[in-house]
């Protein structure tokens, strides 16, 4: 893999990337500077290559998803990646969670209270990550960034919000899951349930991967899962990220029985 890293110091948000043969990664900030007290957000950039993908929290049948590991000031801190609602890529028979194109996985960033403006604070991520068409190659880079403390935030950066906009929401729905046999359903109830056109359990080891099926009822979906192999024991809960077209909610509905 072939590493660059560059850093830019403009009027825009910053950002720092690195380039390989079959994706581009970009570390960008959402503004121009860090207040004190708040959370700021990065994100994570992933051009690929026509054909080729990286992958989901839950890769589904194959892959890895990306990963961070940072070297932040004292009292920093980077949270999670919050996960942009994946597209089903087919490889054979095998169905995998993941992103082509261009993608932003945002990050949030905290900042301590007592960061002292007019100072930079020197930000450090390893991406690893899995970038695949047929074959698969790992790959990781360093990404460097030092973004000025200041009382105000600075310019933001559209493409960030946007990102960060399009992010799943957290649907207030009620909802059950249960197994029954081979299968694992979850029932949703609520009067503003869109008309669901896929489903992604975030957890492994519970369903397999094929498009759940999807029945309606009134004000009443019930998604049905074929049940992993290596299902065993029913968790507390699962995990859920659902579309309707464009547009994804995250809910998370109790599992009811155990096998």
């Amino acid at each position: 893999m072939r590493s660059v890293l560059v850093l830019l110091l403009s009027i825009g948000p910053v950002l720092a990337a690195a380039d390989d043969e079959h994706v581009n990664l970009s570390l960008l900030s959402a503004h121009t500077a860090l207040v004190p007290g708040k959370t700021s957000w990065l994100a994570l950039r992933l051009q690929h290559e026509p054909h080729w993908h990286t992958y989901w929290i839950n890769p589904g049948d194959s892959g890895l998803p990306t990963k961070l590991a940072w070297q932040l000031p004292p009292g920093y801190s980077a949270g999670d990646i919050a996960w942009p609602a994946p597209q089903r890529i087919d490889v054979g028979e095998l169905q995998n969670f993941g992103y082509e194109g261009d993608v932003l996985l945002p990050i949030p960033l905290d900042v301590p209270t007592d960061a002292r403006p007019e100072t930079t604070a020197h930000i450090v991520a390893q991406v690893k990550y899995l970038v695949c068409r047929e074959e698969c190659i790992p790959g990781k880079a360093d990404l460097t960034i030092d973004l000025p403390v200041a009382s105000a935030a600075g310019a933001a950066s559209k493409q960030v919000e946007a990102a960060r906009a399009q992010l799943p929401q957290p649907a207030k729905w009620k909802g059950e899951a249960s197994a029954h046999g081979e299968k694992v359903e979850v029932a949703l109830h609520g009067a503003d349930l869109p008309t669901i056109s896929d489903a992604y359990v975030m957890d492994r080891k519970i369903v397999n991967y094929a498009p759940p099926q999807i029945s309606r009822n009134g004000d009443a979906v019930t998604l049905g899962f074929a049940k992993s192999d290596y299902f065993t024991i029913a968790p507390p809960q699962i995990d859920l990220v659902v579309r309707a077209g464009a547009r994804a909610w995250s809910v998370r509905v109790p599992f009811s029985s155990s096998p």
